[in-house]
């Protein structure tokens, strides 16, 4: 049974329904299935409730594109397409929203073009479809032309050209956003000085920073934490401090953005302070106190706050293990690299390519070149750079000749393989007879 004109008409026209919708649906649908709304849908469509009927099908939609069923969203679509909803400006919008969301950036331009004119909420949601597909190009023609364009859609653009890199054009369309009077909000700002970070220029930031205390959102965490890494990135650790200070109330994030803005820096001392002031420590805490000593050469300490993360419960990350069996490697510290390589071996992280490289150049930094080879035996034998490593490693012990055959039987070589190769000659002929 075709649902009647009246209805098509009155559910185009339910804006009670709507703002039910925008208020009440958005946490439900992200974990219920679409059938849970169908069968609302069926019940609401036999009882003639009109607005039950579109809040159903727009719920259903909303719900396929939180849990990318595509093949469900199509059979709703042609449900709305029999029932003559497919012009309903509401289920129009859910169908391309929800195949932008489901990858089918096609099929949702599909929908978009079929709309009769440009709508300010369609055209987000396709330049949110773009950004989302990586066709940046397609959101900015689109998002020049579109009418009304609001917070959301300078937000949307700029978070677009952040994303893949353009940083200098984000600023510009912010540029444009603060001429054309549209204010933005948190995740505006937050974007924004995400871009301003890469071009390692403080003032950026100050300026910023003045327009987030001008509206007011300094007080968030996000937006404050957000700016502190910016000015750690911009070599403006003072200023950085000195916001983290002022912050009304700091996550565990904030802790460790500043945490990592002294340890970059070489604030080794700066750092250990602070890191003792942080309550509930994570992984990445711990990580960067072991990182900051690690780049100041202080492996002792580097390992004390190892075996302490250790004793709390926390376990190694493999960029943790890799930065200590490295240090230990250039220190010659074999019984900690043994130790260390026992870890690695127990949590799995063996099976990382990078990380039997890493393995290979301890042992044969330390001398150990039967481990390092033992170490090549039982690793993945396509893996250039572990060629070089052990052709590195023949070269640093005076192996030259075990270096040669090695060097012959690589599968290929690149840059580094032969500048090992000729360096070792050069060596070898400096101190021969």
């Amino acid at each position: 049974m075709f649902i009647s004109a009246s209805l098509s008409l009155r559910l185009k026209t339910s804006p009670l329904s709507l703002r039910w919708i925008s208020s009440s649906i958005s946490t439900k649908t992200t974990t219920t299935p679409p059938q849970h709304f169908i069968h609302i849908f069926t019940d609401a469509r036999h009882h003639q409730n009109y607005s039950e009927c579109e809040l159903a099908l727009v719920s259903a939609l909303k719900s396929c594109s939180s849990l990318s069923l595509t093949s469900q969203g199509r059979q709703i679509h042609s449900l709305s397409f029999k029932l003559g909803l497919h012009s309903n400006t509401f289920i129009q919008n859910s169908l391309i929203n929800m195949y932008a969301k489901c990858g089918s950036i096609s099929d949702a331009q599909l929908m978009f073009n079929a709309c009769p004119g440009l709508d300010s909420v369609s055209c987000n949601i396709m330049v949110s479809g773009y950004v989302r597909a990586g066709q940046i190009d397609n959101a900015r023609k689109l998002f020049d032309v579109m009418p009304s364009k609001g917070c959301v859609s300078y937000t949307t653009m700029i978070m677009g050209f952040v994303q893949n890199g353009f940083f200098r054009e984000a600023l510009e369309v912010f540029k444009d956003m603060r001429c054309c009077g549209v204010v933005p909000n948190d995740l505006t700002l937050v974007n924004v000085i995400s871009a301003c970070s890469h071009f390692g220029e403080i003032l950026n930031c100050r300026m910023v920073h003045g327009l987030v205390v001008k509206l007011f959102v300094d007080g968030l965490v996000i937006v404050s934490t957000n700016l502190m890494h910016a000015y750690c990135l911009c070599s403006g650790v003072k200023e950085a401090r000195r916001l983290f200070d002022e912050m009304p109330e700091r996550n565990l994030v904030t802790w460790n953005v500043m945490l990592n803005g002294y340890a970059k820096t070489g604030l080794v001392d700066k750092t250990r302070e602070l890191f003792e002031g942080i309550c509930d420590k994570d992984v990445v805490s711990w990580g960067t106190m072991i990182d900051g000593y690690i780049q100041k050469g202080r492996l002792c300490e580097a390992l004390e706050i190892y075996r302490a993360m250790l004793q709390t419960g926390h376990g190694p990350n493999e960029v943790m293990l890799v930065n200590l069996v490295s240090a230990c490697g250039r220190r010659t510290a074999l019984v900690d690299g043994l130790q260390l390589h026992g870890t690695v071996v127990k949590r799995g992280f063996d099976c990382y390519n990078f990380i039997q490289t890493t393995i290979i150049y301890f042992y044969a930094a330390c001398g150990m070149m039967n481990l390092a080879c033992l170490q090549f035996e039982v690793g993945v034998k396509d893996h250039l750079e572990s060629w070089n490593a052990l052709v590195a490693g023949f070269i640093k012990n005076g192996m030259i000749d075990q270096a040669r055959k090695t060097f012959d039987l690589m599968p290929q070589r690149d840059v580094f393989s032969w500048s090992t190769m000729i360096s070792g000659y050069i060596a070898g002929r400096k101190i021969g007879p």
